[in-house]
């Protein structure tokens, strides 16, 4: 029996309390491999060896029985092209031969057999790659700018910062049972590439006068999460914290939720209730408590600008250097490709990878001589730096293909929308975002998107058929605000139209063919 943080007890009916309670998460190394030696059959794993197993970021999927996603820890969506070709490698001879980049830049692997799992293991670990505490109730991947240590403009490289923040948690056992998940993001550029305020803990940059002298930091947003039905945007907790400090809030906050988060009802287990429970006084002392001193008010924050998609060809801060932003549809990339990115980024760039919330992939530290060699590869008619405008801003969660929360077929409908959207005319603006959830849980983060589509389903003619609620409005940077709801289980074959029917400024006006005779 693990020791249970405080409070861990207040509640004997969770299925998933109950679990976390008889044996800790990361104990379940050891039953992933001797149920892989044994070849057990899924059928035959009670759930909670297979619920814990999400600790190794190992998911049996209901929708594709006996098969298993592996999901990645990727901090930042830093991939060295090693590291690519060890994930291609996995996804070519243990999988279905693709893999899909997430909103939270990171990698999820698909159609694994738990006999095969072992040796999966062994090609990530031998290649750096982490897997631990990707699921179920942990910290999840660590976000910040893809472009970290590469924006001219940036004012904090978070690289360092998410490694501090990774050596600090990752396989403690004190902060190994939260009530849920818990998303961290590290902000240290001037656009809001993380979308800060949809995270449950985000650093964004800001000053403060100390000494007579401006030190630069963060200020602090707390309680943001986007799934279920009361979606909520972070809120300021009025703390600033030098760079050296992020990690000890972090666990700051972690053990104050661990130890005073609801665990009886899992709606309601996620930081924002906490917050909405006590009030931002109260939980900003219990932070400072855990934290072992008062924490400074929050400084002057630097104004985040609407995020940019990182597309196309961009000078880095490295003299003579540029970064090449290429759009992947919907975020499924074939193994195939994946090794042709390593080839790619180490041929022309610096042998990384960076990948982006917006499920697209960045070359780094391609020599300016030489951006024109690359733009001329053939993966770039496939992977474009410069999309059409419908495309530029789509992003679509799993989906039913392998979610069976998925109400619907997220990444089809993501392509047939945008398809459709294009031969109708409509031209979005400069980044303007469409994104696509399967269900509730707004994976594809559809609240903070100008036009959002959340999975559902609707009875005609006697069938049951794919639709989606449409929201519009929504927005993460500046003035950020959920998207309203506009319309309800609108038809999938519908979609387009509805679109059109809500936003006309945006569709092209035909352009007149003169009649025989005119002019």
């Amino acid at each position: 029996m693990t020791t249970e943080p405080a409070g861990a007890l207040r509640q004997t009916s969770n299925k998933f309390e109950l679990m976390k309670a008889e044996r800790d998460g990361l104990d379940a190394l050891e039953d992933i491999l001797r149920y892989a030696a044994a070849g057990t059959p899924v059928e035959e794993i009670p759930d909670a060896d297979l619920q814990r197993m999400k600790w190794y970021g190992v998911f049996h999927r209901p929708v594709t029985p006996g098969e298993f996603m592996m999901r990645l820890r990727l901090p930042g969506g830093v991939v060295t092209t090693s590291q690519a070709r060890a994930i291609a490698d996995v996804a070519v001879r243990f999988g279905h031969g693709a893999v899909d980049l997430t909103t939270r830049e990171n990698i999820q692997l698909r159609g694994l057999r738990l006999t095969e799992i072992p040796v999966v293991f062994e090609v990530l670990w031998a290649a750096g790659v982490e897997h631990r505490q990707t699921g179920l109730d942990n910290v999840r991947n660590l976000v910040a700018c893809p472009l970290a240590g590469l924006d001219a403009g940036e004012l904090l490289d978070a690289r360092p910062i998410l490694d501090a923040i990774s050596a600090a948690y990752l396989g403690m056992r004190s902060l190994s049972n939260l009530p849920r998940k818990f998303n961290v993001a590290v902000a240290g550029c001037h656009e809001d590439c993380t979308d800060a305020r949809s995270h449950d803990l985000a650093f964004v940059p800001a000053t403060r006068e100390a000494g007579g002298e401006s030190v630069v930091g963060f200020n602090v947003l707390v309680g943001g999460a986007l799934g279920g039905t009361s979606p909520r945007l972070a809120t300021p907790l009025d703390a600033f914290v030098t760079p050296d400090e992020v990690p000890a809030l972090v666990l700051a906050v972690l053990s104050v939720f661990r130890d005073h988060g609801a665990r009886a009802v899992r709606t309601r287990a996620r930081l924002k209730w906490l917050i909405e429970d006590w009030g931002a006084e109260r939980f900003r002392a219990a932070i400072e408590g855990a934290f072992g001193g008062d924490l400074a008010p929050a400084g002057t924050p630097t104004p985040l600008q609407a995020p940019g998609d990182h597309l196309g060809v961009h000078r880095q801060r490295q003299e003579g250097l540029r970064y090449v932003g290429l759009h992947v549809p919907v975020g499924r990339v074939t193994a195939a490709q994946l090794l042709e990115l390593a080839r790619l980024a180490e041929s022309y760039g610096s042998s990384e990878l960076r990948l982006t919330a917006s499920q697209n992939v960045i070359i780094p530290g391609v020599a300016e001589r030489r951006v024109a060699a690359l733009l001329a590869e053939p993966l770039l008619t496939t992977f474009s730096p410069n999309p059409s405008s419908v495309w530029r801003g789509l992003v679509a969660c799993t989906g039913t293909d392998y979610c069976h929360y998925s109400l619907i077929d997220t990444k089809s409908r993501a392509v047939e929308l945008a398809s459709a959207l294009e031969e109708r005319g409509f031209d979005a603006p400069d980044g303007f975002r469409i994104h696509l959830s399967g269900c509730v849980h707004a994976c594809g983060k559809h609240h903070i998107a100008d036009l959002g589509l959340q999975g559902a389903n609707v009875r005609l003619d006697g069938q049951v058929i794919e639709a989606a609620d449409i929201y519009v409005g929504g927005a993460a940077a500046g003035a950020a605000r959920l998207g309203e709801r506009v319309a309800r289980q609108v038809p999938a074959f519908g979609l387009a139209d509805r679109v059109i029917e809500l936003f006309p400024a945006h569709v092209r006006a035909p352009v007149a063919v003169p009649e025989p005779g005119d002019g």
